[in-house]
């Protein structure tokens, strides 16, 4: 239903209810302080299922509504019910459908369709059932849940909220180094129930000061730990670091208060890059200028993100560079692939003294990784 076919609908019912109101002798839509007619009163009422409504910048949500009617003469014979001002569904008089349970009891049902475009930034917060009619001995009635007399009323009230929400958890960089510091972006949004924009649907706007948690769960495990709260900033703008520890999916939770939903975001895997272990050993040392130079070394790889076994890393492009004696930059001489088991071993002609290594980039999974140098003097 539209919201202009809404306000039509609630139009028309406040219509008739007005003129049902002037034969009767005038039920008056505002609220008054207290319940003024006969012995009719609420029992147990039942809204949404004892959960909040939540809505949004657009659409509507149907809730279900039920209470428990006592009257001394056996219950209700008409009722008109509304909720939050929005009217039930059904005919006028008999919104809701009462089956008398028992002889002092009727047990009755119906639905609300509730719409944003009916609400302002004010309307969150708890919300009644609020019913009008005439009992089985013709007595009139007007019942309120949110009368002073029901604060103790098994499901009187409900909590009208607004819809919030998160964006999607962004974790960067992905993969990371064991160690390393991982940037944690999002943003919190909710309606703004004041503003309609040109398509009907109600504005989104950020929802700055709020508590927002970080959450991590490892992976294998089931379950998420808080790692620290963070204030949504201006526009609701969220931001944060961390240190990375092992591998897992990252998120943002939102926490209900008491005008708007609690909100989770999509969570962000980020796998940890496994470390590296280089090794390098240039023979023979010294050597003389002019003659070979055998450089070996081995390539391992952590079998966890614990690192606490290494096993050895093979295919992989590893770079032999050396640096002059004087000198602070290295240059790359050739680039070796691992063996099998990770070893590495090549020749080259020694023309200056200096220091070799080898040097590994990292890999989708592993860690970049220098080898420690092995310094070579010429003889």
């Amino acid at each position: 239903m539209t919201p202009a076919a809404t306000r039509s609908r609630i139009a028309v019912r406040r219509t008739a209810l007005l003129l049902a109101a002037t034969v009767t002798g005038g039920w008056l839509l505002a609220t008054p302080a207290q319940a003024a007619y006969g012995d009719t009163e609420f029992r147990s009422v039942s809204i949404n299922n004892g959960k909040p409504v939540v809505l949004g910048t657009a659409g509507t949500v149907t809730v279900p509504v039920s209470a428990q009617i006592y009257d001394d003469s056996g219950g209700v014979e008409t009722i008109d019910a509304d909720l939050a001002g929005t009217f039930l569904e059904g005919p006028v008089s008999h919104n809701m459908t009462c089956v008398q349970t028992t002889s002092t009891v009727s047990t009755c049902t119906g639905t609300a369709i509730m719409d944003p475009a009916q609400y302002y930034n004010d309307s969150p917060g708890p919300i009644g059932l609020r019913i009008f009619g005439y009992a089985y001995d013709g007595g009139q009635y007007l019942e309120y849940t949110l009368y002073p007399q029901y604060a103790d009323l098994p499901g009187g009230d409900a909590l009208l909220l607004k819809e919030t929400r998160l964006a999607a958890m962004n974790a960067t960089p992905e993969p990371v180094r064991k160690g390393g510091t991982l940037t944690f972006t999002g943003r919190l949004t909710r309606p703004d129930w004041n503003t309609t924009e040109a398509d009907g649907a109600k504005a989104v706007v950020g929802y700055s000061g709020q508590p927002v948690k970080l959450q991590f769960k490892k992976s294998g495990g089931t379950s998420y730990s808080t790692v620290r709260t963070v204030t949504s900033g201006t526009g609701g703008k969220l931001r944060t670091t961390a240190e990375a520890s092992t591998s897992g999916t990252w998120r943002w939770l939102f926490a209900q208060n008491d005008t708007s939903s609690a909100a989770t975001s999509t969570g962000d895997a980020v796998t940890l890059l496994k470390a590296s272990k280089l090794t390098v050993n240039a023979s023979p040392e010294p050597v003389a200028k002019g003659a070979g130079l055998t450089v070996t070394g081995r390539l391992t790889r952590a079998t966890t993100d614990a690192a606490t076994t290494f096993t050895g890393y093979a295919g992989q492009p590893v770079k032999l560079q050396f640096r002059k004696s004087g000198s602070t930059t290295y240059t790359t001489v050739k680039t070796v692939r691992t063996n099998a088991t990770g070893h590495l071993n090549t020749k080259v002609t020694a023309n200056a003294a200096g220091r070799w290594r080898w040097s590994y980039a990292g890999s989708d999974t592993v860690a970049s990784v220098n080898a420690a140098s092995d310094g070579v003097s010429l003889r």
